[in-house]
């Protein structure tokens, strides 16, 4: 009686474990996952979609090539050596603020940090001093939710509603731990007209007086990573080619959507005395 007892309990053991082994399978079986995309211009929306419910992201951004620029205003142009240019971002899309911090060995040797923080930034940079220099953003008050997210995405928005553009879809490829699905869309300098790039100006307020080169005649071939199982943006890499005026090719990669973002004002001893 006792072997047969024991046996029986080695029987329910198993049979349990069994039951507790298929349980896991058909649970992880029903765990829903994303459709495979086909479609670029579906994969390009998907991005869209996610960026804009996101909370947070981080975006690190690398310059080469070189470029012509006027920085001194006079109209005459130098070309500058944009190897070595870096930057990263930790921005609250939420709210609307961002911390960035830059550094430009071809532009004079240009280093510095960008703090913006309900409706103010704090601005240091090798030009400017050891203190930063504080400034109202344009509107009294935060900038309002949504408005730096709206800003992040009003590229590809702007590339999704131009009919007249092609992205193709290529072969996947990894990015980081995962897998990307890649966009590459050539620009042309029609496309830049339709999408009013011809004509950008440099961000008031730099503490260099940048001309920005002429778009009216350049292309572009874009490359967009979207990560998989998440649909969400990975990396832009844009490869400009401006003719005589240069080729310079810009790559942001994104990271750490949705992570907790902290961003403080500097402490009032780093602060430059108002005007």
């Amino acid at each position: 009686m006792l072997g047969t007892s024991k046996a029986r309990a080695a029987a329910l053991a198993a049979l349990a474990a069994i039951v507790g082994v298929g349980t896991i399978v058909a649970a992880c079986q029903s765990t829903p996952t994303p459709s495979e995309l086909q479609d670029p211009r579906e994969i390009l929306a998907a991005a869209v979609t996610t960026t804009a419910t996101a909370k947070t992201v981080r975006v690190d951004a690398t310059a080469d090539g070189s470029v012509a620029l006027d920085l001194l205003g006079i109209g005459t142009a130098s070309t500058v050596e944009l190897n070595g240019t870096t930057a990263s971002a930790d921005l609250d899309l939420a709210r609307g603020n961002a911390r960035t911090t830059f550094s430009a060995p071809g532009l004079l040797g240009l280093t510095g940090e960008l703090i913006a923080l309900d409706g103010t930034s704090y601005f240091k940079s090798t030009l400017t001093g050891t203190l930063y220099q504080v400034q109202p953003m344009g509107a009294a008050g935060p900038i309002p939710s949504g408005e730096a997210s709206a800003t992040i995405l009003k590229g590809l928005t702007d590339i999704l509603a131009n009919p007249t553009l092609r992205p193709i879809k290529k072969d996947d490829e990894p990015c980081g731990s995962a897998t990307c699905y890649r966009v590459d869309i050539t620009i042309t300098p029609a496309d830049l007209a339709a999408l009013g790039a011809g004509d950008l100006q440099a961000p008031a307020g730099l503490p260099v007086p940048i001309q920005l080169p002429d778009l009216t005649a350049a292309t572009v071939d874009l490359r967009v990573l979207v990560a998989k199982d998440t649909t969400h943006l990975a990396s832009l890499r844009a490869a400009v080619d401006l003719g005589a005026a240069g080729s310079p090719v810009l790559e942001l990669t994104f990271s750490k959507w949705d992570d907790p973002v902290s961003i403080s004002a500097p402490p009032a001893d780093q602060l430059a005395p108002s005007n």
